[in-house]
């Protein structure tokens, strides 16, 4: 039996992936040494499971249970030290919470938000404070960490989501494009330092410069931070690893490199044609290989040059859903959560990674297994490291904080200690079937993150196609897919899910607890128009019967749910308008560039609505209104 199908067999908490490090570990600490047979040079097709082995990669979702609030899609957790590593800061969205841990004592004490707040990222300012993204609110909120009270709730932008700390000032990303600076005492107003393009997600300060991720793009901003002005911008240049062109996309997580720029784990997805009537089509049994892979990519400023250097490291075997990343203060270990391998007691939630050569695809995997040698799996999704590079994961659920000691993170009998934090079950088989490895090294939201839409056209065995948004978009809107042909959401249980991404078979129960979390996704929070003016000039516009958009896309989801030829290449669903502003390229091939395209020749012309006698002004209104959907 090969190395890599025995591991699949035990209960795993930290593997480790190693590759050729980026700089010379510090003369105590004791080198990593790879184990040769757990290395998958590229295009290596060794990794073949053994008949009845495979079934142990795979998910199990025990008891189906479905919340009556659904738990949002994952991504935002986040958890933050005091400067000395006694103190954790951990947000908790599915329970709208902040939970300040005594790592010694144990005590965790919890800080209730408002429903539906959906608490992201955390940054401390070295004043007893700690401010906290409030992802739906629109807000940051400041904490006393003594008290643990709220001190502040201060309004940002629509749809805050990335923050960072210099000095005494804040500074906030949001997805609608505004870069927000705010005094870090509670009582400062907020200013709008730059509106840069949409997507923005994660913050880090770099010198004089800010640098912004992008979450489809995969993308980086380098911002000045004296006035917003945009200074460079740079994204991993695609690759042909593993035989097949690789391109970036899904920016989960950018952190501070400790080298004065940042580092960013995101998705690279193959480019390769997928034929998506053949069994496993998204599927690899490879630690890589599959349609996504998981990559670490390191961007620094250039000064003299004022652009960014992109040095791609290593591919992360088996790290599906990676939504948090985190740097060892000595730079001995780099930390990947693996969201995704949460219900596969084989599949490690958390990787310890060495950055090595960008055409690696490294994977070693040490078992590691909770206190006590429970097989049963721990969802990570947030990490960080201590002062000495001990190690606290946070868990989902149950939530709870794992620590491990840095003399026993490459032990295979190294403890962990679990840290309770409380609060109700948020336990939902939708939610964890969307959100988990299927055995093939991929998960639904892999392509859907925080379950929107990954900014891609695929080029699929039946046509390139634009990947859609399930934000709000699929409650009474059946059937789905750009050609129809999923006539209700049990089509993706067992078309996609269990056929082209090589998930186990969902039972009844299980589908429809699948679709009533897909159906409550809420509808993504886009950024109010400049003009108001504008928009209302452009909503008058949509609902003229001689103009046509009315027509189609109308209903709650603004679609009709009909198929139709509109001159762009054949018969297509209507698309939903909800969210349109954050779901560039568009039309089902992704044709249109931005929605001022779609209104030229490329977008179908006078048989996708009647808009040739619009003046210029006139398609800006209609833009700007169908932007603030």
């Amino acid at each position: 039996m090969p190395a890599a199908a025995r591991l699949s067999r035990s209960s795993v908490l930290v593997a480790v992936v190693v590759a050729a490090c980026d700089s010379a570990p510090p003369p105590s600490s004791r080198p990593l040494e790879p184990d040769p047979a757990m290395r998958f040079p590229p295009g290596d097709p060794q990794f073949v499971p053994e008949p009845g082995n495979e079934i142990s990669l795979q998910p199990s979702f025990g008891e189906t249970v479905s919340q009556a609030h659904a738990p949002p899609a994952l991504g935002g957790a986040s958890l933050a030290l005091s400067s000395d590593g006694d103190v954790a800061f951990a947000t908790d969205p599915d329970r709208d919470r902040v939970v300040i841990v005594d790592l010694a004592t144990k005590r965790a004490r919890s800080v209730p938000l408002r429903a539906g707040d959906e608490p992201g990222r955390v940054v401390t300012d070295g004043a007893n404070r700690v401010h906290v993204v409030l992802d739906r609110a629109g807000s940051v909120a400041t904490i006393d960490t003594v008290s643990a009270t709220v001190l502040a709730r201060r309004a940002v932008c629509a749809a805050p989501l990335g923050i960072a700390r210099d000095a005494s000032t804040l500074y906030v990303a949001c997805t609608g494009g505004e870069i927000v600076s705010m005094p870090t005492a509670p009582t400062g107003a907020p200013r709008l330092l730059a509106r840069a393009e949409r997507d923005l997600r994660d913050v880090v300060i770099a010198g004089d410069s800010l640098l912004v991720s992008r979450l489809r793009s995969a993308e980086v901003l380098q911002v000045r931070k004296a006035d917003g002005a945009l200074v460079s911008r740079a994204a991993r240049p695609p690759s042909g690893a593993l035989g097949d062109r690789l391109e970036p996309f899904v920016a989960w997580r950018m952190v501070p490199s400790g080298a004065g720029g940042a580092v960013v784990v995101h998705q690279m997805a193959r480019a390769a044609q997928v034929d998506v009537d053949a069994p496993s089509g998204y599927a690899s049994f490879g630690p890589c290989g599959g349609s996504v892979n998981t990559a670490i990519t390191r961007f620094e400023p250039n000064g003299s040059a004022d652009a960014l250097v992109t040095v791609p490291h290593n591919l992360v075997g088996q790290a599906v859903a990676p939504v948090d990343i985190a740097r060892s203060p000595t730079g001995r270990y780099w930390a990947v959560v693996a969201a995704g391998n949460g219900h596969t007691a084989a599949l490690p939630p958390v990787q310890l990674v060495a950055l090595g050569p960008a055409e690696d695809c490294a994977f070693q995997g040490p078992t590691f297994g909770p206190e006590g040698g429970a097989a049963t799996p721990v969802q990570a999704v947030a990490v960080a490291f201590r002062p000495d590079d001990s190690v606290v994961v946070l868990g989902r659920e149950p939530a709870a904080l794992h620590l491990r000691g840095a003399d026993e993170l490459m032990r295979a009998d190294g403890r962990w200690q679990t840290i309770p934090l409380g609060g109700e079950s948020r336990e939902d088989t939708g939610h964890a079937i969307f959100h988990s490895n299927t055995g093939g090294n991929v998960a639904c939201v892999s392509c859907h993150p925080g379950g929107a839409d990954d900014g891609r056209v695929w080029k699929f065995s039946n046509g390139d196609r634009r990947t859609q948004t399930l934000q709000g978009t699929l409650e009474g809107t059946a059937p789905y897919h750009w050609s129809g042909d999923a006539p209700a959401i049990a089509t993706f249980a067992t078309d996609v899910f269990g056929r082209r991404m090589a998930g186990p078979p969902l039972d009844e129960p299980q589908t429809r607890a699948l679709d009533r979390w897909l159906t409550r996704i809420p509808a993504a929070v886009v950024s109010p128009p400049a003009d108001a003016d504008a928009r209302a000039r452009g909503e008058a516009l949509f609902g003229n019967a001689a103009v046509g958009c009315g027509g189609c896309h109308s209903g709650p989801a603004l679609t009709n749910n009909e198929s139709v030829d509109v001159g762009t290449g054949g018969t297509f669903q209507v698309p939903s308008l909800l969210g349109l502003a954050l779901r560039a390229p568009y039309l089902h091939d992704g044709r249109a560039a931005t929605l001022l395209d779609r209104f030229s020749a490329a977008g179908g012309g006078e048989e996708h609505g009647h808009t040739k006698d619009l003046t210029a002004a006139q398609i800006d209104d209609l833009v700007t209104y169908l932007e603030s959907l």
